[in-house]
């Protein structure tokens, strides 16, 4: 049993909380917190898998972690705060969980607090002007997003995670292709035209990563991928659009859909091409049994957002990424 006392910062005396360092012996814990805030506060159910717990909590670079256990050894808030590989400048991750039945005792500004005072010992080395912290969840909650705001942070990404029920019918009238277009499946023969769909819709955007056809290729294969879900529209021989289904949970039987990617290039939008293929590709995936299918979209998107409403997705969760520049005197 650890002292609470010798922890430093020292964390709120709570009764029947026991503080203690935690790491990968406890991982089976932490996925059992990190359930329960899915349930309570929704996200992609792949995400909260134990190997990609692991990936996210315990990383295999520097790094220290803190919990709570209570009474019949349950854990019931955790942070962890890692360096991050390969970033420059220095950065840090901050990630971690609060039990739905514990919220609003100060667990969350204790572990924020922690976390950084962490931060500021793995930067210890570092000889460099400039370090960022960034806080990742996959479960954004509003007042987690006013504490973050109050602890210096600024929001630089955030998704929205839309699901839709897939056991509910369909829109009975469909969204047909227009004259002149047809379907076509991801075979080897026909992935250079997802690729040349894929560059067209999104090269112009800020940050295109502009892969070779070889890589993206390649990524899309290795992301749980039904072939039959996955869609492209032509005109004649030439790809307009595109979309990427693959697999979502893979503890659930049968597994639930997911939405990779969705474009139409420039010339051919406001055709009706992106609600025609979701809605193929959804009815696909209904008649697999897919229980549900899940999507992410920015949030600053809201032209999307509706699209997607009027195909029956409701929002379901939030992924954010928060940073700051980490100044020693200020962590």
């Amino acid at each position: 049993m650890t002292d609470n006392a010798a922890i430093s910062p020292a964390p709120p005396n709570l009764p029947g909380l026991i503080w203690r360092p935690i790491g990968r012996d406890d991982l089976a814990a932490v996925v059992d917190l990190a359930r329960a805030c899915l349930r309570a506060d929704g996200g992609l159910t792949w995400l909260f898998v134990p190997d990609v717990i692991q990936t996210r909590i315990f990383p295999d670079t520097p790094g220290a972690g803190m919990g709570a256990f209570d009474a019949d050894q349950r854990l019931g808030a955790c942070i962890t705060a890692h360096l991050d590989k390969d970033t420059s400048p220095p950065r840090a991750t901050l990630a971690g969980y609060v039990r739905p039945d514990l919220r609003r005792r100060g667990l969350g500004a204790y572990l924020m607090r922690w976390g950084q005072a962490q931060a500021q010992a793995l930067f210890a080395a570092a000889a460099v002007d400039e370090r960022l912290l960034r806080v990742a969840t996959e479960s954004l909650t509003e007042p987690a997003h006013r504490l973050y705001l109050a602890h210096g942070f600024a929001l630089e990404s955030e998704d929205w995670i839309m699901r839709r029920d897939l056991g509910q019918p369909l829109p009975p009238t469909g969204h047909p292709l227009p004259e002149g277009m047809t379907f076509a499946t991801w075979a080897p023969e026909t992935a250079g035209q997802f690729f040349q769909a894929y560059h067209a819709t999104f090269r112009d955007r800020p940050g295109f990563p502009n892969p070779s056809a070889e890589q993206w290729i390649d990524g899309v294969n290795d992301k749980d991928l039904v072939p039959e879900w996955t869609l492209l529209v032509r005109e004649g021989a030439q790809p307009l659009g595109f979309v990427i289904g693959s697999l979502g949970d893979l503890t659930v039987s049968p597994p639930d859909g997911y939405v990779v990617q969705i474009g139409v290039v420039p010339a051919a939008r406001r055709r009706g091409l992106a609600s025609a293929l979701l809605a193929e590709s959804l009815r696909r995936m209904q008649a697999a049994g897919a229980p549900w299918v899940d999507l992410q979209v920015y949030a600053d998107n809201p032209g999307a957002i509706q699209a997607y409403a009027r195909l029956g997705f409701v929002t379901f969760g939030r992924r954010a990424r928060y940073e700051r520049i980490a100044e020693p005197n200020n962590l």
